[in-house]
């Protein structure tokens, strides 16, 4: 059975301009925190670079169920299809799907921390892993078997 997970750069990447705003906005101890750790427009060639290693990142957690990954046609959708058993709990779908978003968001934002926030990137990026982690969990999980019952 194959599921897809669609994720939209542009949306991720309005995040991670909220969350390393928000995380300068911050540093009381720090007056040039702000304009250093922010993104801006100018910033994007390097977000983008980001991101493809993100991808890259996925497509190797999930190699073993890996149909297919790519951007779409509109070059802005990230999907990304996975074989999973049949005893898939469709469930999960949602919070796989957030939890891929997030994935990136954190992923993306320990990378720039990495430049402009050394102090909050290892912790970021291992946030990144863990959520990452639990995305692929969840594709592995099979519901039990329910017995038929018949009248």
């Amino acid at each position: 059975m194959e599921i897809t997970l669609s994720v939209k750069r542009t949306e991720v990447f309005e995040e991670v301009a909220q969350t390393t705003n928000y995380t300068g906005a911050k540093m009381d101890d720090d007056a040039n925190a702000y304009d250093r750790i922010s993104t801006v427009d100018e910033d994007e060639s390097e977000l983008k670079r980001f991101w493809d290693e993100s991808r890259a990142d996925v497509a190797q957690a999930f190699i073993r169920m890996l149909s297919s990954e790519g951007m779409a046609a509109d070059d802005d959708t990230y999907n990304l299809v996975l074989n999973v058993s049949v005893s898939f709990d469709n469930a999960l779908l949602p919070s796989m799907q957030l939890g891929l978003f997030s994935y990136f968001v954190q992923s993306i934002a320990g990378k720039w921390y990495a430049y402009t926030n050394k102090g909050e990137s290892g912790e970021v990026s291992n946030a990144s892993k863990a959520i990452l982690d639990d995305v692929k969990e969840k594709a592995l999980f099979k519901k039990k078997p329910v017995r038929p019952t018949y009248n």
